[in-house]
């Protein structure tokens, strides 16, 4: 008989074993034989299928032979019931072997190779952004086939008008590293791309201008890369410079004593030591000899470059290690367009990848509801919970949830790895092989024009496939858009898929010590250490003190918990939070709201009573999140901790009843806005500028000084906070709760389905919790007492200000201050700023031309940083307040969402890129948009009006010099001008209405202020002496509020009022009623803007190819109506478009020639909505027919 792969076909039995695992009919129990027979008897696997087909057909041949030769029925029946004995005898040999040879396997996963031989790549490209970033994606499509670990690019022609983080620059599951020419203008340039799992350092170190130096470790091997473009046009002198530099860097590189030093680009250099068919030139030659000298060799012997009449090898890979290239050679170039070739080589040097990890994936849609509320509910609770042990209860409910979930909730385990792009395709495969065919054969003729032109005509063909297969990509997921509700989950994870790539988030390779951590699991311990290493307490000798004075009479001893009150809570879960270590999740508990709410009270209530927060809530899984610079050290991730999320509801009840006793007795200080409801970011900044304002108005100057705890929440001592919880009346099972809460939490490190080992917090609020953030503002409650500048405080963001009267006088007070802040760090074991390379900072808000001397200011003995510009709570603030500063960054930010939005105009009907602009692209414009409205001249606004015009033309795929008042209209939008005086407004309402914190109530000017509340008065103006203050928010918004109706400022509610005041300021936007035609509504809306293709908008708007407006017929203006109703050029379409328009309505065509083409542009007021899409469907028809719009045009 034939072999079985016993070890494979275990294997694939499992597969199917653990299939059949998640089977559940009723209560019934498929046994494991069972499974195991009923996978083997009709799909064991190909190769048993194999097996039985053979021995089949071979028994029928044979079975045939001794017909034919015998000719008797009775050995022909003997015959063939032989065979079908040994074929059934082979079966079940086959099985019993399988079963026999030990148990089942588990299932393997897919069978990925994790390990494989460097490789790199280079190539000159000519510009990677021209043809609208086709070459990257055709290289993107090339390295789904090819896999290259290290891809580098020259000639990237990219500048600071290019951001690294531009969605088109991306390749996914790669890192990017640049450097542009530098003189920042679009020629020369390199870039890297290496797998972001790669042990990969980039030095600083580099002598030459266009050069990236870059070490990879392999095999605990040192390997130094180089990548070098030199310029062609180089004169004498400069290529002396450019030897001496390249010298200096080999030298840099040899010190380090590498294993291996490979060097790659082009060096527009010829020497026929490289490729016989060069003739050597002077550049070739010096850098032939440098490179001998330092053990160099140059491996790729082959023509780089290939023009009509030309073959050079000038793009190049040197290496000291040329025994260990397995393979090297070129790639034909992608792009017809580009003449360079793709060079490569790869090395016998293993290279080690991640394996893809596990993860328990739930179809909640598929649940069954009414089965898991009705196990639930009739489950004994009562029984079942009765013991006082709440570890026991929470063990207990854990283990009847999951086992109800996992009975009507179907659930498989899915393989997380990397995927290529989703437009990526085996057609686009089979093309790259082809194109690589058909360069082969010319390689082998250069002077055959026939495969020369094949070979241009298959590169033109791999890029229309590659430009397609992303635009039907495109298409697909804007129908599923189209038809998704976009207040649902589904519709923000499919814009979301437009907006990100596709890849698993992946922590490169650590670099720690002396060596890159690429093992998961090592890393998790790594991070778990870290970070837990972070949750300590400064040792300052320092002790709790010894009376407890209470700040109030009140107490807060126990806590009262209804049904209702876990509820409200369950309902008010977000699902899209992510679950702790216990594996339900908030759709589990949402399934059943109402049936779960019993049990986790029975359990609530006895933790109250017990005084004890169960253990298994207090442990965590940490996430590490990168927060800026170099993602491969370890201190620039910080943790995110996710919780149980039942624990997280029972912290919800005591938040409420902790944060409503602390509130309703004044305990919470009034310099504090961070976690405080009803206040925000911008409400302290807001406080800010206008004492700051008003300074100016006065002729003096601010000195505001802004501090940074260290490790804030992590370094929070359990035994300060629980004395002033005691201080702020908190006691006996409350304060035990509380105490069980912060005792004894544990934490672990979570990373690609790795886990580190368990370790015990010792300090610090849990980041993560509901519990926290409330009680670290009670231990830093007392931080302002005794303060004599004016504090304020955002959760851990501490700053002072001190209005200068007299420069002397007002640095004692500051120094003063600051000296009080440090003591009360050390009495509670914190810190301000304990590097002295990340001093205080200090800016002196002025607008005197000449700037007084003031004293230096110290804390712990360091000085404080003078600087003209900080970061404080989202908003740069400069010493003018002028925000030149912060716009800027607000136009760099916001110009990559902008230029998404353009790249998904075809693609994307015009909603859905509204959706995208108003939740990517305004909200950045919108924060802090009150504060520095007015703040600088008319040119400054234009720039930010500018913002939003840029995506609204993206948006419409308009053309730029359209009118800005009809493309807002178009789109229904207000001017920012209008909407930040309608932002200012609604805050000024919620502030007057007393819905925002009291200190910005007070700044109100106070003559008839509670008169005014009730009655029509107008509030009294602030007296200003300069326009600094004048334009200030509360001066501005108070002229603008006296100006309103008094119906308007007496609305009942901020929505009522901010109903109102949009009335106002908000046009009605063009509809185009549902339809989803991209390209068509595009052609539409430049019609209605009134610049289009057409001569007559374009001669208007003075383009220089259009001398006059007159037809290409010779009849008329070419304008909108001609185009419509009269070009002759358009006959034959144009009787079935009014054909389909008189059916529609007859009237449409019976109306004045402008009122025609208005209905057909727009629709009208007086048709439904149906027979608008219609008379807009046929319009857009027309319009695509004619081809009129869909050329260059220019």
């Amino acid at each position: 008989m034939m072999p079985v792969n016993i070890i494979q076909t275990r294997g694939e039995i499992g597969v199917f074993y653990n299939r059949c695992q998640s089977i559940s009919i009723s209560n019934f129990s498929i046994s494991k034989n069972f499974k195991i027979l009923l996978y083997v008897a009709p799909t064991i696997t190909f190769q048993f299928y194999f097996v039985f087909l053979s021995y089949f057909l071979g028994k029928l041949f044979h079975l045939t032979l001794i017909f034919l030769k015998n000719k008797t029925r009775l050995f022909c029946y003997c015959a063939f019931f032989i065979a079908a004995f040994e074929i059934m005898v082979s079966f079940w040999f086959d099985y019993f072997t399988i079963v026999l040879s030990n148990d089942v396997e588990t299932n393997p996963g897919p069978r990925q190779n994790t390990c494989q031989t460097l490789s790199i790549s280079h190539w000159n490209l000519n510009s990677i952004s021209s043809y609208n970033f086709q070459k990257l994606s055709s290289f993107v499509a090339f390295n789904c086939v090819h896999n290259f670990d290290i891809i580098c690019f020259t000639e990237t022609y990219l500048n600071s008008d290019t951001l690294s983080d531009d969605d088109n620059l991306k390749i996914p599951g790669y890192t990017f590293v640049r450097k542009d020419h530098p003189l920042n203008t679009k020629r020369g340039g390199v870039c890297l791309y290496f797998k972001t799992c790669l042990p990969v350092k980039v030095l600083d170190i580099s002598f030459l201008s266009e050069c990236i130096n870059f070490e990879l470790q392999v095999e605990n091997k040192l390997c130094n890369f180089l990548i070098i473009y030199r310029s062609p046009s180089q004169s004498s002198d400069e290529f002396q410079e450019f030897m001496k530099n390249f010298e200096l860097n080999l030298e840099s590189v040899a010190s380090k004593n590498p294993f291996m030093v490979s060097i790659l680009g082009d060096l527009n250099a010829k020497s026929s030591n490289w490729y016989r068919g060069d003739i050597s030139n002077l550049e070739g030659n010096e850098i032939d000899y440098l490179s001998c000298q330092f053990g160099l060799k140059q491996i790729i012997n082959e023509p780089t470059h290939i023009l009509e009449n030309s073959a050079t090898c000038i793009d190049l890979i040197f290496t000291s290690q040329p025994n260990l290239v397995i393979e090297s050679g070129t790639f034909s170039s992608l792009h017809p367009n580009c003449h360079h070739q793709i060079t490569y080589a790869k090395f016998n040097l293993k290279i080690f990848y991640p394996p893809p990890y596990e993860r328990e994936f739930w179809h909640y849609n598929q649940a069954n509801a009414d089965l898991i509320n009705h196990s639930i509910s009739n489950f004994n609770w009562d029984y079942v919970l009765a013991s006082d042990d709440v570890d026991m209860q929470v063990s207990t409910f854990n283990k009847v949830i999951l086992n109800v979930m996992s009975n009507f909730v179907p659930h498989e385990i899915i393989v997380c790895d990397d995927r290529d792009p989703p437009w990526f395709n085996k057609h686009i495969k089979d093309l790259i092989l082809h194109t690589e065919s058909v360069s082969r054969n010319f390689s082998r003729s250069r002077n055959n024009q026939f495969l020369q032109r094949r070979l241009v005509r298959t590169k033109e063909l791999l890029q229309t496939k590659i430009n397609s297969s992303k635009q039907k990509y495109f298409e697909r997921m804007s129908k599923k858009l189209c038809n998704s509700n976009p207040s649902s989950k589904s519709y923000w994870s499919l814009l979301k898929s437009f907006l990100t790539d596709t890849k698993i988030p992946l922590i490169p390779p650590l670099y720690h010590g002396t060596r890159f951590i690429t093992d998961f699991n090592e890393k998790c311990n790594l991070f778990n250490s870290f970070f837990a290493k972070q949750c300590s307490i400064i040792d300052t000798n320092s002790t709790i003190p010894t009376n407890v004075i209470k700040l109030t009479d009140e107490s807060l001893i126990d806590l009262d918990i209804s049904f209702d009150d876990v509820l409200k809570i369950v309902q008010k879960l977000d699902i899209n939070k992510s679950h702790g270590h216990d594996r339900i999740s908030v759709r589990m508990l949402k399934i059943c709201q109402q049936s779960i709410c019993k049990p986790l009270l029975i359990i609530f209530k006895n933790c109250v009573r017990t005084g004890k927060f169960p253990t298994t809530w207090k442990k965590a899984n940490v996430v590490p999140i990168h927060k800026k610079g170099d993602k491969q050290t370890l201190k620039n991730y910080r943790p995110i901790s996710l919780l149980p999320i039942c624990g997280k509801i029972f912290e919800r009840l005591l938040y409420n009843r902790l944060y409503s006793f602390m509130d309703s007795n004044s305990l919470l200080s009034s310099k504090q806005s961070g976690f405080r409801p009803g206040d925000s970011c911008i409400n302290q900044l807001l406080s800010i500028t206008h004492g700051i304002y008003q300074s100016y108005d006065d002729g003096l100057e601010t000195r505001g000084v802004f501090l940074d705890i260290s490790k804030a929440f992590d370094r929070v001592w359990h035994d300060g906070l629980i004395y002033k919880l005691k201080r702020n009346g908190i006691g006996s099972n409350f304060l035990n709760i509380l105490i069980s809460f912060l005792s004894s939490r544990k934490q672990r490190v979570v990373l690609n389905g790795s886990f580190s080992s368990w370790s015990e917090i010792k300090a610090g609020v849990p980041q993560g919790s509901i519990l926290g953030p409330l009680l670290f503002l009670i231990y830093i409650n007392d931080l302002p007492e005794g303060l004599i500048s004016n504090a304020k405080l955002f959760a851990d963001d501490t700053c002072i200000f001190s209005k200068v009267y007299d420069p002397v006088t007002s640095g004692i007070v500051l120094n003063d201050d600051l000296k009080k802040i440090s003591e009360w760090a050390y009495q509670w074991k914190m810190s301000f700023n304990p590097d002295p390379n990340k001093p205080a900072q200090e800016v002196i808000f002025s607008h005197k031309i000449n700037q007084t001397n003031h004293p230096i200011l110290t804390l712990n003995d360091t000085q404080v940083e003078r600087t003209s510009c900080q970061k404080h709570l989202g908003m740069l603030l400069d010493y003018k307040l002028n925000f030149y500063e912060h716009v800027q960054k607000i136009l760099t930010k916001v110009n990559r969402s902008i230029g998404m939005i353009r790249k998904l105009n075809s693609f994307l009907p015009r909603s859905s890129l509204l959706i995208i602009y108003k939740a990517f692209v305004r909200p950045h414009i919108d924060y802090g948009d009150v504060i520095y409205d007015q703040a600088f001249n008319l040119s400054f606004q234009k720039k930010i009006e500018s913002i939003q015009y840029n995506a609204s033309l993206a948006i419409l795929g308009a053309i730029r010099g359209s009118s800005m008042e009809k493309v807002y209209q178009e789109l229904g939008l207000e001017s920012l001008q209008s909407r930040r005086w309608m932002r200012k407004l609604c805050l000024f309402y919620k502030i007057y209405r007393e819905k925002s914190p009291n200190y910005l109530f007070e700044l109100i000017p106070s003559n008839n202020r509670v008169y005014a509340l009730r009655n029509p008065e107008k509030i009294p103006m602030f007296k200003t002496n300069h326009n600094f203050f004048k334009n200030s928010f509360f001066p501005s918004v108070i002229i603008e509020w006296n100006k309103l109706d008094l119906e308007i400022r007496n609305s009942e509610s901020l929505l009522t009022f901010k109903k109102k005041i949009l009335s106002f300021i908000r046009p009605c936007s063009n509809s185009v009623y549902g339809i989803n035609n991209a390209l068509g509504v595009k052609y539409l809306s430049r019609l209605r803007l009134g610049l289009s293709h057409l001569r007559e908008h374009k001669s208007k708007h003075g383009f220089l190819d259009t001398v006059d407006p007159y037809c290409n017929c010779g009849q008329d203006v070419e304008s909108i109506i001609h185009f419509f109703l009269h070009c002759p050029i358009f006959d034959n379409i144009r009787a079935t478009f009014f054909r389909n328009i008189r059916g529609i309505d007859n009237d449409i065509l019976n109306q004045d020639e402008f009122t025609t083409t208005q209905i057909l542009l727009f629709g009208h007021r007086n048709y439904s909505n149906h027979t608008n899409t219609e008379i807009l469907e046929t319009t857009i028809e027309y319009i695509l027919e004619s081809d009129r719009f869909s050329g260059p045009l220019f």
